[in-house]
């Protein structure tokens, strides 16, 4: 019997022998191969008012929940909660941040035009590309000594609202995001660094022609 059992605890390590091995060589040269293919994955810790709340793995094509903790413990079990993870956030998540980039400099740019447009002229135009050769502008309504409204466009939709009024008895500037259904226009307006040009932590950036 026992030489039975010593037989079987032989045949048992030696047939894990092999994947010792190929452990042992792989982490030597830490590089995929037809036996081992490599993931990226993300350990993200998210804390709130100073308390743990939730330990998230991002894969490359999901989000998972590893832990949850404190009041946020109730996140672990919400449907909602777990689609917004794995539709929205992993989206935002992946994007590499060029569309962005180019769409806040393409928006920049032309609100550097309309202000020195008026400051040039020290009014509007009612013609669009007077005031800016970017193409993606348009005019919703305006008044030029009063000023009004234009849109910047993003894949032929509204997205930003220009809102050109006084303010403080001086003629200025306002941005905000218009909701629509493109998903760059979506991407850009939920953006950092949009909301960075657009609010401050109370109110609208006013941006002064005069």
């Amino acid at each position: 019997m026992k030489k039975c059992i010593l037989i079987f605890f032989s045949l048992y390590s030696l047939s894990f022998a092999n994947i010792y091995e190929k452990l042992n060589d792989f982490a030597y040269e830490k590089k995929p191969n037809k036996d081992f293919k490599i993931q990226e994955v993300k350990l993200v810790q998210f804390s709130q008012e100073n308390k743990d709340c939730l330990k998230l793995l991002i894969e490359a094509g999901q989000v998972r929940i590893l832990n949850s903790y404190n009041s946020c413990q109730k996140l672990s079990k919400d449907e909602s909660f777990q689609k917004f993870l794995n539709e929205d956030f992993l989206k935002i998540y992946k994007n590499n941040g060029y569309l962005i980039n180019e769409n806040l400099q393409n928006l920049k740019n032309t609100m550097q035009d309309i202000m020195i447009y008026y400051k040039l002229q020290y009014s509007f135009s009612k013609d669009v590309k007077d005031m800016s050769k970017n193409k993606n502008l348009d005019i919703l309504n305006i008044d030029e000594k009063d000023g009004g409204t234009l849109l910047y466009k993003i894949n032929n939709q509204a997205c930003v609202g220009i809102e050109l009024t006084r303010h403080d008895s001086k003629m200025a500037m306002k941005i905000y995001g218009i909701e629509n259904l493109d998903k760059e226009c979506k991407l850009f307006i939920q953006s950092p660094s949009f909301k960075d040009l657009s609010y401050t932590k109370k109110d609208f950036k006013w941006y002064y022609l005069e």
